[in-house]
């Protein structure tokens, strides 16, 4: 991490703690602005965008000191003064550009490459990079209506906006299906047993050690992608080991993988839901 990026993280983590200092009608108006602003692209030069965020927050914070609530400080339009202040940032470095990118297709290929591993098709490299481009427009597209959709109520009917959400994501899973279905075998990278075994195994050490070399606050947004994440990668690894692979293929085994999975799953909401009150609780102190 360079240290502008560094400088960035430490400019959210302050900017966590002072917003606890607003009252209520203060907090949602900056907390609205702040959304605003930081899903205005993607990629802006993150240090810039949340210097000015730091800088709003802390005019509010002396506003709100004087008597004076945000509202009244930054007038009843702030989406008119955000869009000027947004015209003015600068685009990202081109190694911070790509290094975003190759998280998105990273997290993208992540979840296939364990599906491809513990197959016998093998690694098909054009289904990850189609993969990872459906990923980033997806990405984009749900920025984009974040964005617009801050102060303007782009469908304000509840029941026809869930649909249309619903209707989007079964879309995007739909279309990462025929590509997993469509795109040809003849591209497949066969590995053998040996070194898929390897390979996942070395994936789950190294999430293990992402982990643990996080801050408190990283550390737990990924803790709870950990059991899910094992329980897939164990499932790949005994499908390519002679002695569990035919047990896996059996009705028991079918049956203890879903248990499995589900288990996982309902492990990963529960320290979600955990995780997340723990830092509520810490942000008030």
């Amino acid at each position: 991490m360079n240290k502008k990026s560094s400088k960035a993280k430490e400019l959210i983590n302050k900017n966590n703690e002072l917003r606890e200092k607003l009252l209520p009608e203060n907090k949602e108006y900056y907390e609205k602005l702040l959304l605003y602003i930081r899903t205005s692209g993607l990629f802006y030069d993150e240090y810039e965008v949340e210097a000015l965020l730091i800088q709003i927050l802390q005019d509010t914070i002396s506003a709100q000191e004087n008597g004076d609530s945000a509202r009244d400080f930054f007038g009843k339009s702030p989406q008119e003064a955000a869009d000027e202040l947004i015209g003015n940032f600068s685009h990202g470095s081109k190694p911070e550009i790509l290094k975003f990118a190759g998280i998105i297709f990273a997290i993208s290929a992540f979840f296939p490459i364990l599906s491809m591993l513990s197959t016998d098709k093998g690694i098909n490299p054009i289904v990850l990079i189609l993969d990872g481009i459906l990923s980033f427009i997806t990405v984009e597209i749900v920025f984009s209506v974040l964005h617009k959709g801050i102060y303007t109520k782009i469908i304000k009917n509840k029941i026809v906006s869930f649909m249309i959400i619903w209707i989007f994501f079964a879309l995007i899973i739909g279309l990462f299906v025929l590509i997993d279905i469509f795109t040809p075998s003849m591209w497949n990278l066969n590995i053998a047993g040996s070194i898929k075994v390897l390979i996942i195994s070395i994936v789950l050490f190294l999430t293990i050690f992402e982990v643990c070399t996080q801050k408190h606050v990283e550390r737990s947004i990924f803790i709870p992608f950990i059991p899910p994440i094992w329980v897939l990668g164990l499932f790949a690894i005994c499908a390519n080991i002679t002695l569990t692979k035919t047990w896996i293929s059996t009705k028991n085994g079918k049956i203890i993988s879903v248990v499995l999975i589900l288990a996982a799953n309902f492990i990963f909401y529960i320290l979600t839901y955990f995780l997340n009150r723990e830092k509520k609780a810490s942000n008030k102190f």
